[in-house]
């Protein structure tokens, strides 16, 4: 039997003896808590350890230095979705990725001890940096109104991006966060119905954070609680969960998946009427249709173009229900993520020769996207989304040469749209200033969007911060900045093997058409 291995959380901080440094220790006790503790597989997500120390450089170095630590403490931790595998014979190129876990056997030999003695779990959690679920009121209005309060911060932090806690110069929490907001507010649900809405938040706060494992295995318990419970009354609850599953079915690339999700939503009751009725459940049915239909249109030059343009047909159409759904219950930011995606989609289209001609498409594109940066900023947001300007500068140089590996003095000849070129296209607007809403230079929105996403005052999905990553290089590399271009080349290409293979085939390709000194 493997002998007992003490670990104190007191300062100073030790394991077996051994001085140990913070960020391995707490991610030790972390692992024997979720272990301990009964969590599913015992996983901690790597998103866990974004909220825990966002100001660590490189969670890759991070994971890396724990594990090196681990082994000198001589502990076995494992790494993936399946924690039943014996850690040593894990592939170690997938660990900094995630999920990470104790065996039961090394969990059971840890003691984790405060000045010696056994830590209690309320100790545990105080060392992790854990909220104590508040003490439920003794008045169920007032248990009422905490729950609804908790659950409409998280809401709001979760429209605003706010996904992770903040913390100040010390580790203290300055933001909780939309994540620990939803958690807080499950611990806080005196009903079923309010359990879902929490767990519903949850799981869109793990998709926006790219943690897509996460988020399925909450929408897999969700699911069986609304079977075991009823769905309610409205039907909504079932719905969005639904919903939920096939946009992170969409988000790994199994369209079949995504796709079967929404047209057994259309073929059985009570989810057809819900879906037909409840404008929320309508726009996220109809613009995730409209997503596949474009990508199938775009697949390629393996379908006959009549089916192609047909699929091109079909997913402006289902934009457009998309959008009147939108309004329909009010929603600026829903309305400007539709408005967005049409843009781009008929941009696309005449490109490929699907749907309308380039020459009158890129005017057209552009007007749409206008709207959805107006929209947006209506909506709260003070700066040019990620979207918005990741799809204005590929509109920029879409007429540009796409000659591979081109030389650096034929590169910087390309002629990309100037902002006021793109200004004088879209024409005129009513209630909009246009140019307020465009930058001065394509490279200055770059540069501004990657200053906010490392200073924390904005947060991105990895494919958005793949597409301002590409988008930076070219136009750095295109007005000289060589260094500049190169160095946001390489973080591209760290952030790859992140993507599914579909769109990492697209920036591989992207990238081969730079000049060979950048890519």
């Amino acid at each position: 039997m493997s002998i007992a291995l003490t670990v104190e959380l007191a300062v100073p901080q030790t394991v077996g003896g051994q001085r140990a440094a913070h960020q391995s220790l707490w991610l030790l006790a972390r692992l024997c808590q979720a272990r301990q503790g009964g969590e599913p597989g015992g996983l901690v997500r790597l998103a866990e350890l974004r909220q825990q120390f966002p100001a660590a450089r490189s969670l890759r170095m991070l994971v890396s230095r724990a594990y090196r630590d681990f082994a000198r403490w001589g502990i076995r931790a494992g790494w993936g979705d399946d924690s039943s595998r014996d850690p040593r014979f894990l592939n170690p190129d997938g660990r900094s990725q995630g999920p990470f876990w104790l065996p039961q056997a090394e969990a059971e030999r840890l003691c984790l001890t405060v000045e010696g003695r056994q830590a209690t779990p309320g100790e545990v959690a105080d060392f992790l940096g854990q909220s104590r679920p508040a003490a439920p009121s003794a008045r169920p209005a007032e248990q009422g109104v905490e729950f609804w309060l908790t659950l409409a911060a998280a809401q709001q932090d979760l429209r605003q991006g706010r996904l992770l806690a903040v913390l100040d110069a010390s580790g203290g929490r300055q933001e909780r966060g939309a994540l620990a907001g939803f958690k807080a507010a499950s611990g806080l649900a005196g009903n079923g119905l309010q359990q879902a809405l929490a767990a519903l938040g949850e799981a869109s706060a793990w998709r926006r954070l790219d943690d897509l494992g996460a988020a399925r295995q909450l929408l897999a318990q969700l699911r069986r609680t609304l079977k075991n419970d009823g769905a309610g009354e409205s039907g909504y609850l079932d719905a969005m969960e639904h919903i939920l599953s096939a946009w992170v079915a969409w988000g790994q690339r199994e369209a079949e998946q995504a796709e079967a999700i929404l047209r057994e939503m259309r073929q059985v009751e009570p989810r057809a009427s819900v879906v037909r009725h409840h404008p929320r459940i309508r726009f996220e049915w109809y613009n995730l249709a409209a997503l596949i239909a474009r990508a199938r249109a775009l697949a390629g030059q393996g379908p006959d173009l009549a089916l192609r343009k047909q699929m091109a047909q079909q997913a402006l159409d289902h934009f457009a229900r998309a959008l009147e759904a939108a309004f329909e219950f009010g929603s600026f930011d829903a309305a400007q993520q539709v408005a967005a995606n049409t843009g781009m989609a008929i941009w696309l289209f005449a490109e490929e020769g699907l749907c309308g001609e380039p020459q009158t498409a890129s005017p057209a594109a552009m007007r749409w996207l206008l709207l959805s940066e107006w929209l947006c900023r209506c909506a709260g947001s003070g700066a040019l989304s990620a979207w918005n300007a990741i799809y204005l500068m590929r509109i920029a140089r879409g007429h540009c040469p796409r000659t591979e590996s081109p030389s650096l003095a034929a590169f910087r000849n390309y002629q990309p749209l100037v902002p006021e070129t793109i200004l004088a296209q879209a024409g005129q607007l009513p209630w909009l200033d246009a140019q307020a809403l465009l930058p001065v230079s394509w490279l200055a929105l770059a540069e501004s969007l990657l200053a906010a996403q490392q200073e924390n005052r904005a947060r991105y999905s990895l494919l958005q911060r793949c597409g301002l990553r590409l988008e930076h290089a070219w136009y750095a590399l295109h007005g000289g900045a060589v260094a500049a271009a190169q160095a946001s080349v390489q973080q591209l290409q760290r952030e790859l093997d992140g993507l599914p293979a579909s769109d990492r085939a697209y920036f591989c390709e992207a990238l081969s058409r730079l000049p060979t000194r950048c890519a």
